[in-house]
């Protein structure tokens, strides 16, 4: 029989070791109830991409005729980024950059020929970030560059580029490619049209059995036969629901990306006779390298300005760009409207963006895929929840300070008090949506295919060619990017400087034009890429290093006999 004092000391230890559990409890109970209302506390997150829609909205005055009431009320509730730019002028890459949070250099996807999910098929996208943190995501439209529906918990309406031609319709007989000329004319009965309605020859694509999409006119169809309208009742029919979870919803807008077709109404509203054309000197390629003409004249991502021009279409296409601009902002005045309507009203981080610019004959270029302005800058705008803002926000102000949609990704974390990666390789911008006059030491860098950097700030734009030439301009003495500098001693310095700024790129060693071609040479033994011709060498979109072993061998030859050549050189 066990002593009294060992009963007393066996009692004293199971009473202690109940308060313990007593204890371990409560404080378990409470966690969860703090765990459940910071939970409740979480807010959601409307984001919204609109594809190639540079910075001609009202709120950014660079256009006197445009019409977007919706985006301008946006832009009074937040915050407007008045200068920036993409990380890559080209979907693909500009929209990996934006979901990953990563640069190209990290993500590998320096254009339209690479996809995400092949470079970085395990990469962490925003999306899941979220959902690691409790939200529910949803999305629709184009928000991606390819498939979408995979990184989301549902997915609506995708997105179709030809809506309301369906793509059984989009194929040219045989006969009709060989018998019409100057141009493919294509009948579709159905919708009472012949394609192409711009009645334009093809720069591009020639000989292809698929409709042109560098065209524009009207097609007078119901607005529930768009797929932007379609993306935009089903974000509506979601933000009246409730939710257990805080969510994001995404939505991707397709116009004003090519073809330029939007309903008609919107159409009526900019006559072409009355058009204000962009800003264009004739003369304005003759200070930049032949590379840098070729990306301005080359039929790339769109047809040729002077095809354009010969044929009467430059106010038509300008138009329809406009038109196709006021369609997206009407279809977004329904989401906002929705918004308020909604329990989420006072809940919910807005962020607005476009993925790229886009040039209507600026540098005798038409369509994206430059290092000047009018290709990187994009709208970028910030609206905080109303009932979490941070201390100091003023609505309906704009920050002047260059930043990059690589930004975006660690703002809306920080935002929302969420934990941040630490691989991102933006920075947050939530000192200055509190406070626009905030110190800011960042820049925005663009990449336009492997070797090619350009560097923005606030008064400076320079660029790094991937054969070595460059280019500087001066935005307070030269807005529209008119005078190349680079060659005038008296701005050497700041050359340097800002060339000093560009990362390096550790996966390749050189980038080499040679001739109508670009070498790629990595830096870790694989074999040479090798892009072109013209075009090719551009967009990166084919390696033809295999069919011209001669051109590769000349190459490799060169490198073997001049170990310290440069990174980046013409080789004649």
């Amino acid at each position: 029989m066990p002593s009294p004092n060992r009963l007393a000391t066996c009692s004293s230890a199971f009473k202690r070791q109940s308060q313990i559990l007593f204890s371990t409890v409560i404080t378990l109970l409470l966690g969860l109830e703090s765990f459940a209302e910071h939970q409740g506390s979480k807010f959601n997150i409307l984001y919204i991409t609109i594809d190639d829609l540079n910075d001609w909205v009202g709120c950014l005055q660079s256009h006197p005729q445009v019409k977007t009431p919706n985006i301008d009320r946006l832009a009074e509730r937040g915050l407007l980024f008045t200068n920036a730019h993409c990380v890559v002028p080209a979907c693909s890459g500009s929209r990996a950059a934006n979901w990953t949070g990563l640069n190209p250099i990290n993500n590998g996807v320096y254009g339209n020929g690479q996809r995400i999910e092949k470079t970085i098929p395990n990469a962490t996208m925003l999306t899941h970030d979220l959902e690691s943190q409790g939200y529910y995501t949803m999305g629709t439209g184009k928000l991606f560059h390819g498939r979408n529906e995979n990184y989301f918990d549902e997915y609506g309406p995708d997105y179709d580029k030809w809506m309301p031609i369906l793509p059984s319709e989009r194929t040219i007989s045989k006969k009709s490619l060989a018998d019409n000329v100057p141009y493919v004319r294509h009948e579709i009965p159905r919708l009472g049209i012949t394609m192409p309605l711009n009645r334009m020859p093809r720069d591009r694509n020639r000989g292809s059995d698929t409709i042109e999409s560098f065209d524009w006119g009207v097609i007078d169809r119901p607005d529930e036969e768009w797929t932007d309208t379609q993306s935009a009742i089903w974000a509506v029919e979601k933000l009246g629901q409730s939710y257990k979870q805080p969510f994001f919803l995404g939505i991707g807008f397709y116009r004003p990306h090519q073809p330029l077709w939007v309903p008609k109404r919107f159409h009526d509203m900019y006559p072409p006779e009355s058009v204000v054309l962009p800003h264009a000197l004739k003369e304005d390629l003759d200070d930049v390298s032949t590379l840098a003409q070729g990306f301005g004249r080359y039929a790339l991502t769109s047809g040729a300005h002077e095809t354009v021009v010969k044929n009467g279409q430059w106010r038509d296409a300008v138009s329809a760009y406009l038109a196709s601009i006021t369609y997206i902002d009407f279809e977004l005045g329904k989401i906002i409207d929705a918004l308020d309507a909604s329990e989420h009203a006072d809940n919910t981080l807005i962020v607005l963006w476009s993925d790229h610019g886009w040039q209507l004959g600026e540098k005798e270029h038409w369509g994206k895929f430059t290092t000047w302005d009018r290709s990187t800058k994009v709208p970028l705008i910030a609206v905080p929840p109303r009932a979490k803002q941070p201390s100091g926000f003023e609505p309906g102000r704009e920050c002047n300070q260059p930043v990059s949609l690589l930004d975006v990704y660690p703002t809306v974390m920080d935002a929302l008090d969420l934990k941040i990666r630490d691989d991102l390789d933006g920075n947050s911008l939530v000192p200055l949506i509190a406070n626009p006059e905030s110190r800011w030491p960042y820049s925005a860098i663009t990449h336009v295919g492997r070797g090619t950097q350009t560097i923005r700030y606030a008064r400076w734009r320079f660029t790094q060619y991937f054969d070595g030439s460059q280019e500087l301009y001066d935005h307070k003495q030269d807005p529209r990017e008119w005078n190349n500098l680079i060659h005038d001693p008296e701005y050497t310095n700041i050359s340097q400087w800002l060339s000093n700024k560009l990362p390096a790129d550790p996966n390749y060693k050189h980038f080499i034009r040679y001739g109508d071609y670009k070498a790629v040479v990595s830096s870790n033994g694989s074999p040479m890429m090798l892009f072109g011709p013209k075009v090719g060498m551009l967009a990166e979109s084919k390696d033809v290093s295999k069919n011209l072993p001669d051109v590769v061998k000349s190459i490799q030859s060169h490198l073997e006999h001049h170990p310290n050549a440069p990174t980046r050189f013409t080789l004649e």
